[in-house]
Parts: C-alpha cells; structure tokens; sequence
C-alpha cells in the first residue's frame, strides 16, 4: 500500500497504535478521533507509518504511529474532489475548482475532512488548505498568477506544494521571500532561492 502525507487512513484497530506520552481522554470522546487519522510527514520503519489524530478544535491533536497492514481504507486529498461540497464553502471551491483546472490538487484540513468523512468539522469561516502536486521544485516560479487568483476566494486558502522526492512547500513564502522552508521526512530545510541550482 504506497502512502503519501496528507492521505486520510481508517484504521481496523485503535489496539495497534503506538505513542510517546499520555493517551488523551478526548480521543475516546471525539468522534472524528475513532480510527481515522492524517498522515504524517516523518520517516519511519518499514512496514510502518506516522499518522496524527484530531479532535473538534485546535488544541486537539494527537501524533501516533500504526503498521500499515493496520489500514482498511485510504482516502487522498483529490479523492474527495469527487465528493459534495461543503454548504459553507460551495462559491469558494466552485471557484478554486476553475482556477486549478488542468493541475493535479486535494483538499487538506477540517474541510477536507469534512468532505472525506462525513463528520463536519469545519464552519462558516474555515479556511481552506490546498494540495498542489508537482514534479519539480522550479514549477513554483510559474504559480504566480496562480496564487493572485486564489487570494480573490471568498475563503482564505492556504497552497501547500508537495514536490516529489523533495518534500513540501507554502506556496506563499516561497513566491513572497528570497528564503523559504521546505519539509521533508527528516525535518525542516531552509533554502535561499539564490543558491538553487534547477535541473531541467
């Protein structure tokens, strides 16, 4: 089963989880907390995958990791483009949609969620969380425009570019700074745009 950070993973057992420091009480209590995690970007054993848990607010967030033969079911962000819209976020997303036609992307974050699950974790004035899929990290210099259009969303939207085999990046800094943080599996990397080196 190939994994990606970002996918939404239900579990066959809450048994098979494995984690550092006191089991939250909200976590038997929240129903978006029963067997349904995020994945998480961290490097782990083989056979093995880091996921996180969230409860119905901020606060409420919990890292474990499970086998991945503990996993029944996985919905990808762009899997739930096939899914109804939010009521609340219907004119964003219709919009989004028309903007980001002919680019491979998700929806993250509660309404991502929202959509994957059925459990409505978002409201009136959530923002949205965009996952764009590149190849390459020089793609970025040409979603510009891109990101001029989606700021006119009714919704804040929050672009975050997964770039194969390098790791992620926040759309919005790196068009907006000479320096940028890219995440990667083994923690974060600080690049300055200047010592970059493309390869076609």
């Amino acid at each position: 089963m190939e994994l990606t950070v970002h996918d939404l993973v239900f579990l066959k057992s809450m048994d098979q989880i494995d984690y550092f420091g006191q089991y939250p009480d909200w976590m038997n209590e929240d129903e978006m907390a029963q067997g349904i995690a995020v994945v998480r970007r961290m490097k782990v054993e083989d056979g093995k995958v880091a996921i996180g848990f969230r409860g119905d607010n901020r606060s409420k967030r919990f890292a474990a990791i499970t086998t991945i033969s503990n996993i029944k079911r996985v919905i990808r962000p762009f899997d739930v483009l096939a899914n109804s819209y939010p009521a609340t976020h219907i004119q964003s997303l219709t919009y989004i949609e028309k903007v980001l036609d002919g680019l491979k992307w998700g929806i993250g974050g509660s309404v991502g969620f929202s959509m994957a699950t059925g459990i409505t974790v978002c409201h009136e004035n959530s923002d949205i969380d965009i996952i764009l899929y590149c190849k390459r990290l020089q793609e970025l210099d040409q979603l510009t425009p891109l990101l001029s259009q989606l700021q006119k969303s009714a919704h804040r939207v929050d672009v975050q570019v997964e770039i194969l085999g390098v790791g992620a990046v926040v759309l919005a800094d790196y068009l907006n700074h000479s320096s940028f943080i890219v995440r990667t599996s083994t923690g974060p990397i600080l690049l300055e745009k200047e010592s970059l080196i493309y390869k076609g």
